[in-house]
């Protein structure tokens, strides 16, 4: 059974993934924030909490692969080319494995939360809510890049402004109830796991 600093870090691990994930800062056309780092630091916190919640293993492939793809992204945008756009059913696997990726380790968080919370807290309820909100998003963004909805361009732009401030919200939301989640696990090593769903 994992001690509590490798649960502490395997959270806080998972709090900074979702910052690097959903907060750029470009300098011309290269992230300096790049989300390869947000998909090593969940792959690390998977690491970290798998021995607790044992689900966390079967989402180290399709974590593996993410980082890949946005290794390959962000090396791309260093000599001006995008991988977007280029290969239509790359664009379809990733759009699935992120949203296949993300509803379960949020699902395996909110169960990590149950079983650490104090009796009153509803990080689990928050977590499973913020799960929801980020598949809705990303779905809706898929929609809209892939164009399965004829829109003008004037409006296309103005809804994703709006979908990328409300993914800064949900990130920012489940970065809180990660980091407050930390603070509650019970300083004796021996923690029992959470019952398996």
């Amino acid at each position: 059974m994992p001690d509590r600093k490798t649960i502490y870090d395997g959270l806080s691990c998972a709090a900074w993934g979702y910052f690097f994930l959903y907060f750029n800062i470009n300098l011309g056309n290269v992230s300096i924030l790049p989300s390869f780092v947000g998909y090593l630091l969940l792959l690390s916190a998977i690491g970290s909490l798998q021995a607790v919640r044992r689900e966390l293993a079967l989402l180290r492939t399709p974590g593996r692969l993410l980082a890949l793809y946005k290794v390959a992204e962000w090396a791309l945008s260093w000599v001006g080319t995008q991988l977007p756009g280029h290969v239509p059913f790359l664009d379809l696997v990733e759009n699935v494995l992120v949203i296949y990726f993300h509803f379960q380790l949020l699902t395996d968080l909110a169960a990590l939360a149950q079983a650490f919370q104090p009796e009153g807290e509803t990080f689990d309820h928050r977590l499973l809510r913020r799960r929801t909100q980020s598949v809705l998003l990303a779905t809706a963004v898929t929609l809209l890049y892939g164009q399965a909805l004829s829109l003008p361009e004037r409006w296309l732009e103005w809804l994703l402004m709006v979908l990328a401030l409300a993914y800064c919200i949900v990130a920012l939301a489940i970065m809180l109830a990660l980091f407050e989640l930390r603070r509650c696990i019970p300083q004796d090593p021996e923690i029992q796991p959470p019952a398996e769903a």
